[in-house]
């Protein structure tokens, strides 16, 4: 018997599920047809780079699968041209002698409305970060240097708790979170699919505040 293609298995597995490609589409704002196509072992019309592995991860989470797995085995057997333009011998040779590998399919891990452990890519948004978790830790220690007169011991211990506890919690702190996962929509919206507009809204918001509070972070460091 003739191993199962790529496309098949997934389709085969998402409709045992019963899941829809329109649902998968709703949720990611990809479009169904690239799903289909992947679905036929056809990535023609799929972008290259850092889109086209958020992609078949956002497919893989939709149909609850391991989306590191899924995304090794898409790399194996549709490399992506720019890679492949570019690759040395000895890549393309390592390609070639795992391009049968099996695919091997485990329940992911539950949704999460945080993105745990991602590096943000962007410079400005790790700016932006670092500011939004600055301003959070700052403003908690105001609110206690008003109510009991004390500033820098309430800031110490507001930081400090302010980051064990959203490393513990989240697997980050807030403001990577946040912006971690505003930078994956704004790669999948470069791709030519839409952002929420929640998100747009939300990080809009915290742009504008993050460049209001700069000057008071700014003195807070020179007093120090």
């Amino acid at each position: 018997m003739t191993e199962e293609r790529f496309g098949s298995r997934l389709r085969r597995e998402r409709e045992r599920r019963h899941i829809a490609l329109s649902s998968i589409s709703a949720n990611t704002k990809i479009s169904v047809a690239l799903f289909e196509g992947l679905e036929r072992d056809d990535v023609s019309r799929w972008p290259s780079g850092i889109f086209r592995r958020a992609f078949i991860r956002a497919y893989a989470e939709g149909i609850g699968l391991d989306p590191d797995a899924v995304t090794r085995e898409f790399n194996q057997r549709f490399p992506d041209p720019e890679l492949a333009a570019a690759s040395a011998p000895e890549v393309k040779a390592a390609t070639t002698a795992h391009a049968n590998t099996v695919l091997r399919l485990t329940l992911a891990d539950g949704g999460t409305p945080f993105i745990r452990g991602r590096v943000i890519p962007d410079m400005r948004r790790r700016w932006a970060a670092v500011a939004s978790d600055a301003c959070v830790a700052f403003a908690i220690a105001v609110l206690v240097f008003l109510a009991s007169g004390k500033f820098w011991a309430p800031l110490s211990v507001t930081a400090l708790g302010y980051y064990l506890g959203g490393i513990l919690l989240l697997g980050n702190t807030p403001g990577v979170c946040l912006w971690g996962r505003a930078s994956e929509e704004t790669a999948v919206a470069v791709a030519g699919t839409k952002v929420p507009r929640w998100v747009r809204l939300i990080t809009a918001r915290l742009s504008s505040r993050v460049s209001a509070s700069s000057p008071m972070i700014d003195r807070t460091a020179a007093d120090r």
